[in-house]
């Protein structure tokens, strides 16, 4: 049996396509398929599109299955119920899986074991999970939560740029960086910027990028981002701990963390500080597989409890 992962995130979405092996034969990338970004034909244009793609690229005339990893389902009702009849026709009578992406990150990321996953990407989340028991926490979205998100860091190195420019803050290279990536010709056009761009998280999130830039040059107000987003990020752990793994919380090391998602590629700037701020009774582990297969390794789970499926 063939496979099709969907790994629907708030900036892309990726369609990758596995063997019977579960080793990726071919991927296409896409842009998000997130309702509230794309709008609910949008977000079926794109599975549609994705969905077409992976038929010539290996699925056609064999046996396959679909899992389906797409952010923000499970929060609306209105929108999960139309995500569910798009997952539904798409898969146009093969078994599939439909998830919310958090639980595709714990999946692929501790490979179905008991744990905690967390996501930091254009948005936050964090998973966990241990035997039947699942709890999420974060996931708030952009304009209320999201906190150690690209899309939160994105509007802190705006806020850090304010400081720096009117001396609150001594200016180091994110002042410059900022100037330079928004061209702009005096201080104050960040208010412009603001207005114009503030609502829409995929460029916001994109400007975390500056924050790494302006980290790996040494700029203390970029580093104090970093710092502040690993809190916050390691502050949804802590409160997983506290509702799953309780009676572990003196047992150091006993309760892994696995993290995906954009942030991320910062790599020591944001999992050195994130490492620290976790719970002693945590370990952070790099994650098993890519986000792609989560929801596959959820369906062929289920498919061998329940074959009818």
């Amino acid at each position: 049996m063939r496979w099709l992962g969907v790994d629907g995130g708030g900036t892309k979405t990726a369609f990758t396509v596995y063997d019977e092996r579960l080793v990726a034969a071919d991927r296409l990338v896409l842009p998000t398929c997130h309702y509230a970004q794309a709008g609910i034909d949008g977000m079926r244009d794109v599975l549609a599109q994705g969905t077409a793609w992976a038929h010539d690229a290996g699925l056609l005339g064999a046996p396959y299955g679909i899992g389906y990893s797409i952010c923000g389902y499970g929060e609306n009702a209105e929108a999960d119920a139309a995500i569910a009849d798009t997952a539904r026709d798409l898969a146009d009578g093969h078994p599939f899986a439909l998830v919310n992406d958090v639980e595709a990150a714990w999946a692929a990321g501790l490979d179905m074991a008991d744990g905690i996953a967390l996501i930091a990407g254009t948005g936050s989340i964090a998973l966990g999970v241990r035997g039947e028991r699942r709890q999420r926490c974060g996931g708030w979205d952009y304009e209320i939560g999201d906190e150690g998100s690209g899309g939160w860091m994105g509007r802190e190195l705006l806020r850090a740029f304010t400081r720096q420019a009117d001396g609150r803050d001594e200016r180091g290279p994110l002042y410059d960086l900022v100037r330079e990536e928004l061209a702009l010709a005096d201080d104050f056009d960040i208010i412009a910027f603001a207005q114009a761009h503030i609502a829409d998280r995929t460029r916001i999130a994109a400007l975390s990028q500056l924050v790494s830039r302006a980290a790996e040059a040494g700029d203390a107000s970029a580093l104090g981002i970093f710092r502040r987003a690993a809190h916050e990020e390691a502050d949804m752990v802590a409160a997983l701990v506290r509702s799953l793994f309780g009676d572990l919380a003196d047992t150091p090391g006993s309760v892994p963390v696995t993290y995906i998602g954009g942030t991320f590629r910062a790599g020591r700037l944001i999992l050195e500080p994130l490492a620290a701020a976790l719970p002693s009774c945590c370990r952070l582990v790099a994650p098993a597989h890519e986000p792609d297969l989560g929801a596959v390794l959820i369906l062929k789970d289920r498919l061998s409890s329940d074959p009818r499926l």
